[in-house]
């Protein structure tokens, strides 16, 4: 079934429905006609003009793409203010920044608050990516290298939060409540 809808004031595009269950298509008319907002024509054919909108080739779920705004901003936000709670000091001092890392009761809290908040941003990427419903040529195709990537990141900042978070501060514990005598002697340069 073709169903034409507006895409410019002078260019057409219809939209197919198949059986297949996959919802709207669009394809490009092959001889002129009468062309009728989207909206209209997607709510005609049964779907909510609320839910799905036409945009450039492909559909738009506007719930889902509204979850992946809220996801990326609060996981954005949340990361930000858990960083603020990091403990900091003279990077390159170590004696000083080992002995603030020791005495920070919030170190490790912090880095798992810091990998929440990366999860989360992570999380709206993919539903955007499902969002958006991207399902050929090359933009499906980094689309899903997208995705992949996205995934490899999150699992590559676990590791980092942990070594950070976990290892790291195990080892200045074990470096503060060392005898003088013996916390120079990791400290040399070689």
């Amino acid at each position: 079934m073709l169903v034409p809808i507006r895409r410019t004031a002078c260019h057409c595009r219809w939209v197919s429905v198949g059986t297949d269950g996959h919802g709207p298509s669009l394809d490009f008319p092959t001889e002129p006609m009468l062309c009728i907002p989207a909206a209209t024509a997607v709510h005609s054919l049964g779907y909510e003009s609320s839910k799905i909108a036409e945009r450039g080739g492909f559909m738009i779920d506007r719930k889902t793409l509204r979850l992946s705004a809220v996801l990326l901003v609060v996981g954005f936000i949340f990361y930000v203010v858990v960083g603020l709670l990091h403990a900091g000091g003279p990077a390159n001092n170590h004696p000083v920044v080992f002995g603030i890392y020791a005495s920070s009761a919030s170190w490790t809290a912090v880095h798992l608050g810091q990998f929440v908040g990366m999860a989360v941003i992570i999380a709206g990427l993919l539903v955007l990516y499902f969002a958006l419903d991207i399902r050929a040529g090359g933009a499906a195709w980094v689309a899903r290298l997208g995705t992949v990537s996205a995934a490899v990141a999150l699992g590559l900042y676990a590791v980092l939060q942990a070594v950070d978070g976990v290892a790291l501060k195990q080892v200045v514990d074990a470096w503060a409540s060392a005898p003088e005598a013996e916390k120079a002697a990791p400290l040399r340069q070689r």
